[in-house]
């Protein structure tokens, strides 16, 4: 097995996943309209819904799977194959295991959900076919979930970025047909993803047989020590994926049970875009994780610390202006994306998905450094403080929608505002403990990035100034000149010497 390392795989592979992150972008901008206003933003709002509810299923999921890399990884830096194996196999048992608990209730609830969730008479039927394939399609994810782990043990995440490319545009291609030779249904949607999905599996398949020769299917080696391991370890994950679902996974349900399916729809609408925004976060912040596990297991803390602080700069050079850049055009983008939507409803989404994001910079420069607690295998703490987090999110949320008039935006005002304070105090100071160097070790990194958003925030709106949006050319121009403003002060302060290592020659294979 081949680990690459250095600076050029690590840009290659956030090169790769932000391509990834493009498509799937484009293929929201694409669909999202259209399906709106075909069929209302009330309906729309319960293919998110539909996702949000399987997405609880992480949480069994996680308990194996959140954890397995780092212990694979472990034991292939080790060359103990014939460890990495047990827990390979182990890993792929408990898997199915799951997928048939999944598979269960899935019978059993979608045909009785409208008596769990507020569903219009005309919308039952449909909404019980999208939740039907979502399920599906989840768990034929659950199932072939151990082939992921082969691009993260090598370091291989840019292929992972490929693969994504590919299923996306499979996707696409699906969603394509159906928008012009059959009448529009929300279940449409989940069954491209549902394709692209099985596809998806498949290509993870031939990676890990391509990437980890060394890993083999045989279920005899399957034991229960190892998943026990595993389940450990991956049982705080776990409660970190219940914390989750009290932060943020739960403001559709919320919404639809206590303020109405109307609210729901443009909350769902107001999500699109933050939600691409912390998807394609979720996907660099690892990127840096099996380079963090390498330089832990051998010891090499000056290094460890220095790729840390490192992660820092660069996710702040890639998604400051992206997540600034959204902000600052999100009124005229919304408006010229969705035709269907009144003024009103416009302002509604434009200020729901602008709180929302907000956190996007915080989670950004702090999201590497988190995985810290996973590379030390010390997730007890940020786990209670998740849940601490969750608790007070679903509190806060009863509290400003009994006293105050501000409805759907107390969903995600509470969350924000939560996560802000977490992400800012918590995640830097708790990386540094796990090293054993002073709470403040990362922080000022932190803090030398985050001095920067007034200023890409005045320069961008000043360019909104001169060049004013009234249609996509015009966002598309003045977007352009922002980013390109915006990317060339972030480099010249935090980025040259980025641009110096790219060039030079990088550190030999291991």
């Amino acid at each position: 097995m081949n680990i690459k390392t250095g600076n050029k795989q690590t840009y290659k592979n956030i090169l790769l996943n932000m391509m990834a992150f493009g498509v799937q972008f484009f293929i929201s901008f694409f669909v999202s309209p259209q399906v709106v206003g075909k069929v209302g933003s009330t309906a729309y709002g319960f293919i998110g819904l539909a996702n949000d509810f399987v997405s609880y299923a992480t949480i069994v999921t996680s308990v194996f799977n959140s954890v397995a890399a780092r212990f694979i990884s472990n034991a292939f830096y080790k060359n103990d194959y014939d460890d990495a194996n047990s827990y390979y196999n182990s890993l792929i048992v408990a898997n199915i295991c799951i997928a048939g608990v999944l598979g269960v209730i899935g019978a059993v609830f979608v045909p009785n959900i409208a008596r769990c969730l507020v569903i219009p008479e005309e919308l039952i039927i449909d909404v019980q076919i999208t939740f039907a394939l979502v399920f599906l399609s989840y768990i034929i994810t659950v199932v072939t979930l151990a082939f992921t782990t082969a691009t993260f043990v090598t370091n291989r995440t840019d292929l992972e970025g490929v693969r994504n490319i590919i299923s996306q545009f499979i996707r696409l291609a699906i969603v394509v047909v159906f928008l012009n030779f059959f009448t529009i249904k929300i279940y449409w949607v989940a069954f491209a993803a549902l394709v692209s999905g099985i596809a998806l599996s498949l290509m993870n398949i031939g990676l890990t047989k391509k990437l980890t020769p060394e890993l083999h299917i045989d279920l005899k080696q399957a034991d229960v020590k190892y998943a026990m391991t595993l389940a450990a370890s991956g049982g705080w994950m776990a409660f970190t994926q219940i914390s989750n679902l009290l932060i943020r996974g739960l403001d559709l349900v919320i919404t639809n049970v206590w303020i109405g399916n109307y609210e729901m729809g443009l909350l769902s609408i107001a999500r699109t875009m933050p939600n691409q925004i912390t998807s394609i976060l979720g996907t660099l912040t690892p990127i840096f994780t099996p380079v963090f596990i390498l330089y832990y297991s051998q010891k090499k803390e000056k290094d460890l610390i220095h790729n840390v602080k490192d992660s820092i700069r660069t996710m702040a050079c890639i998604m400051f202006v992206p997540i600034m850049g959204y902000i600052v055009y999100s009124k005229e983008f919304y408006t010229l994306w969705q035709k269907s939507l009144s003024p009103d409803e416009i302002k509604v989404i434009t200020i729901l998905s602008t709180i929302t994001v907000i956190q996007a910079f915080f989670n950004a420069t702090t999201g590497a450094m988190a995985q810290l607690s996973l590379v030390t295998n010390k997730l007890k703490l940020p786990v209670f403080v998740s849940f601490g987090c969750g608790l007070l999110n679903i509190f806060v949320i009863f509290i400003l929608l009994k006293v105050t008039n501000l409805g759907v935006y107390a969903v995600v005002l509470s969350s924000t505002v939560i996560m802000v304070l977490r992400y800012v105090f918590f995640n830097s100071a708790y990386a540094a403990y796990v090293l054993g160097k002073p709470v403040t070790e990362f922080i000022g990194t932190a803090v030398s990035v985050w001095i920067c958003l007034p200023v890409l925030l005045v320069l961008m709106v000043a360019v909104k100034h001169f060049i004013p949006v009234n249609s996509w050319t015009s966002l598309f121009a003045s977007a352009m000149i922002s980013a390109i403003l915006g990317y060339a002060f972030m480099m010249l302060v935090y980025g040259r010497d980025k641009i110096q290592k790219i060039f030079r020659k990088e550190e030999g294979k291991q």
